[in-house]
């Protein structure tokens, strides 16, 4: 009998968990698709890109301070007569109680035939976005364009 007592505080906490997860709100999920170009003349001096993205965002939000966003899209990059692709898949986090975001995913994979890989942004950043600029926290895996390593792609750009 004294078993059954000692038991009785975990299993009415248990039931009062439960409840409150089952009484919790479901996340809510959006779709939208956007498409827009824009003319960088920073990567490459010298050099104007005409970038033009077609994009796919899943936003997940599973509290008003808990934000996934899943893209999905195509980026095409123009300059000089040549025109590359760049298929991109990326989530990010956003947490409101949190100056950080976190990016995880493919941003740039940019490959030529007979010249290999000349831009590729992938793997994790996670960025504190409360300085100007952000200040990065933590890197993983090759992100070229973030930091800048773009000599294989504006060499191949500038390369008429």
């Amino acid at each position: 009998m004294y078993k059954l007592f000692a038991l009785m505080p975990i299993a009415v906490a248990t039931l009062m968990v439960a409840a409150s997860v089952a009484t919790a709100e479901a996340p809510t999920k959006d779709t939208s698709f956007s498409s827009f170009s824009f003319e960088d003349r920073t990567t490459c001096p010298g050099i104007t890109i005409v970038q033009s993205n077609e994009e796919r965002d899943t936003t997940i939000e599973f509290s008003s301070t808990d934000l996934w966003i899943q893209r999905h899209g195509l980026a095409t990059i123009s300059a000089n007569g040549k025109t590359l692709t760049s298929n991109f898949s990326a989530m990010i986090f956003v947490d409101a109680t949190s100056p950080t975001v976190k990016v995880a995913g493919t941003v740039y994979n940019i490959q030529v035939p007979g010249a290999g890989n000349v831009l590729l942004d992938a793997g994790e950043l996670v960025l504190d976005v409360s300085t100007d600029p952000p200040t990065v926290l933590h890197v993983a895996g090759p992100h070229e364009q973030f930091s800048g390593d773009v000599d294989a792609l504006c060499g191949y750009l500038a390369d008429p």
